[in-house]
């Protein structure tokens, strides 16, 4: 019986940890200073806040691959520079001519917090903000500038649904994974015929 009562604080615990380092950590960048009772306070107020709000235990399925962490950061970070480039190039040199559109992207996961990250990122690259995240359909709604053509509705897909798979592998668990290698070997047997 005294086990029981032991482990359900632990357990609670646990579960609460990794949200309340996170808040903890934001609370130190939100005040720019690494001193320990920065830290301290941080901490406290996360708690106290966590505590407050009864927020219910969300389990988290997400795994950890640091390779695949950064191969993820590299390719969001070459996004950022191009479409940087791309959109300033057409705003710049042809403003009459931008054209924006929404674009439908079909995702592959279902675990909201892919689906989540990969809208987050997909927004923070220039010239594409996620409109709408429809969770029961599986779909994103993506406004793309410049759209000029069909080619440039593909890449903007393409780059989402790559996003998407490079997210998958980097935080996903073993079954993510595998919706998208098994994807790729049925594109790759297309491909072949």
């Amino acid at each position: 019986m005294t086990s029981m009562i032991v482990r359900a604080p632990l357990h609670w615990l646990a579960a609460q940890l990794p949200t309340v380092l996170w808040l903890t950590t934001m609370w130190v960048l939100l005040w720019g200073d690494l001193a320990i009772g920065t830290i301290i306070a941080g901490a406290v107020v996360a708690s106290l806040c966590y505590a407050a709000a009864r927020l219910p235990v969300i389990p988290v399925r997400l795994r950890f691959r640091p390779l695949r962490v950064l191969r993820l950061a590299s390719a969001i970070g070459l996004d950022l520079l191009t479409s940087s480039v791309r959109v300033a190039f057409h705003v710049l040199w042809r403003p009459r001519q931008v054209r924006g559109a929404i674009v439908e992207v079909p995702m592959r996961t279902d675990s909201d917090f892919l689906l989540a990250m990969t809208s987050s990122a997909l927004s923070l690259v220039t010239g594409s903000v996620v409109i709408e995240l429809n969770r029961s359909e599986g779909v994103v709604y993506v406004h793309g500038l410049p759209i000029e053509s069909e080619r440039a509705v593909a890449r903007l897909r393409r780059q989402a649904r790559t996003t998407e798979e490079l997210f998958a592998h980097a935080f996903g668990t073993s079954e993510d994974i595998a919706k998208f290698e098994h994807e790729a070997e049925g594109t790759d047997r297309k491909e072949e015929r």
